[in-house]
């Protein structure tokens, strides 16, 4: 059985030679670069695999079923530039997939490194996730979190870890919350998302902090988890503003000229 991994990249060129060097088990790599990449990403990429592609971005779904589409392995591996697969995964994997079975996607703990640290709490200590997938299940769907939606008894489990070097900077954070909310607001805006009032903010975002200070103890990762439980619920009021503006449609744009035609009048 052939292993194609397929990694989707923009503006990772500190991040992607690391993933790329923990990828030599595998029989192929499809590199998809966002064309809107302004540093050496592609550059890197290069050196590692002939298989690098450069895409037009629409959402993470289209990129990751763009690097599917080019690939040729009977399973596909998804992977981000800012993860590693530790040598206990990569001989897992190939111990699965040499045996005949009726599962259609592995499953594995991720480990999440905040600032370097490893995180124990707050929500982000062991996260399962299914990024082995048969290729013939392995189509995207959605903007953001997007899923193949394998059903969950066709779904295997692997004991090795796939680290995730994420959160490296505020700046950085700023900067996926921008770019997520914007993603998850026009999903939820096409869905027919209820109108976003006053409470929506409040409500999201004390839940949210509730869930990761309180509940799931963030506060016990030290200060990166004080942090993160902070904020994830400015993130999610990010995406919920966002929709609030989608909702408006070009309220703003009449405004601002029954404003300029009452300055006019005056003059």
């Amino acid at each position: 059985m052939m292993v194609s991994a397929v990694i989707a990249a923009r503006d990772e060129e500190e991040m992607i030679e690391g993933a790329l060097r923990s990828l030599g088990f595998c029989d192929e790599i499809v590199v998809v670069v966002d064309d809107r990449s302004t540093d050496r990403t592609e550059e890197i990429a290069r050196r590692y695999t002939d298989m690098v592609l450069v895409e037009p971005f629409t959402d993470f779904a289209q990129i990751r079923n763009a690097g599917i589409r080019a690939s040729r392995g009977e399973w596909i591996l998804h992977v981000d530039a800012d993860e590693r697969i530790t040598p206990a995964l990569a001989r897992e994997i190939r111990e699965a997939i040499a045996t005949d079975s009726s599962v259609l996607a592995f499953r594995n703990p991720t480990i999440n490194f905040f600032w370097g640290r490893r995180m124990e709490h707050g929500g982000w200590g062991t996260m399962m996730q299914e990024r082995l997938i048969r290729r013939e299940h392995a189509e995207y769907r959605g903007r953001v979190h997007e899923s193949p939606g394998i059903p969950q008894d066709r779904i295997g489990t692997m004991r090795g870890e796939r680290w995730h070097f994420t959160h490296r900077s505020i700046e950085e954070d700023l900067v996926k919350a921008i770019r997520y909310g914007r993603l998850d607001a026009r999903d939820r805006f096409e869905a027919g998302a209820r109108r976003v009032t006053p409470w929506t903010f409040v409500r999201v975002m004390a839940l949210e902090f509730g869930r990761r200070m309180v509940r799931r103890s963030g506060f016990r990762d030290g200060m990166p988890g004080i942090v993160e439980a902070v904020f994830q619920p400015f993130a999610l009021f990010c995406a919920r503003v966002m929709l609030w503006e989608l909702q408006q449609g070009d309220a703003a744009r009449r405004r601002y000229e029954a404003l300029e035609r009452e300055l006019y009048e005056q003059s």
